[in-house]
């Protein structure tokens, strides 16, 4: 079996709308059809409670790993690298808007020259990219079913270059399907996972 049979990775560049309701109506359709999903973001307190998901499922399929800040983020998926096998999920969200929002936001990080910003950013993203592969390599030991991935990022660049955004998603995310529109995103994710 090829990685590229198990894994399906996309990502979603959001403009300015919300898309807290649309992530969490189909992280609550995957834990409805008893699908486990992680979801990676340092949005969870707001997500849980800005929307009634249905606690039953959610609680058994649905896992937060709530990141704190960019700078510790790479760490944390690290951990996440080491119990990759405890963990069978069959949608993996990945919230980078969320890091870079909440790393703008905070003095410490406004202080901080761009380049430290767009490097952290990219730490991030590598430690991501690892915990996938190991993950799509575990799947393929097993001879195991598809995952779908999603990266959530900005339709805007800031605060990278657009030369530094188009570099980070050609190191990183080379071959990612990429969406605008959620909705199409979700149908075609629902569509591999073989919702009716």
């Amino acid at each position: 079996m090829n990685l590229s049979n198990c894994i399906n990775n996309y990502i979603y560049l959001t403009g300015t709308e919300d898309y807290a309701l649309n992530l969490a109506k189909l992280c609550e359709r995957f834990a409805a059809k008893e699908k486990g999903v992680l979801l990676i973001t340092s949005r969870q307190q707001g997500m849980a409670k800005r929307y009634s998901l249905d606690s039953k499922n959610c609680n058994k399929y649905l896992t937060f790993l709530q990141l704190v800040d960019v700078e510790s983020t790479p760490h944390r998926l690290l951990e996440l690298q080491d119990n990759a096998e405890s963990f069978d999920p069959d949608l993996i969200v990945f919230d980078l808007q969320s890091l870079v929002l909440d790393a703008l936001l905070r003095p410490v990080m406004q202080q901080c020259s761009t380049d430290k910003m767009v490097r952290q950013i990219a730490k991030c993203s590598a430690s991501f990219v690892n915990y996938r592969e190991i993950l799509a390599n575990l799947h393929v030991q097993k001879a195991g079913k598809s995952i779908d991935t999603i990266v959530v990022m900005s339709q805007e660049p800031y605060p990278m270059s657009p030369a530094q955004f188009k570099l980070l998603i050609g190191l990183y995310f080379h071959g990612n399907e990429c969406h605008t529109n959620f909705a199409k995103l979700s149908s075609r994710i629902l569509a591999t996972q073989g919702f009716a």
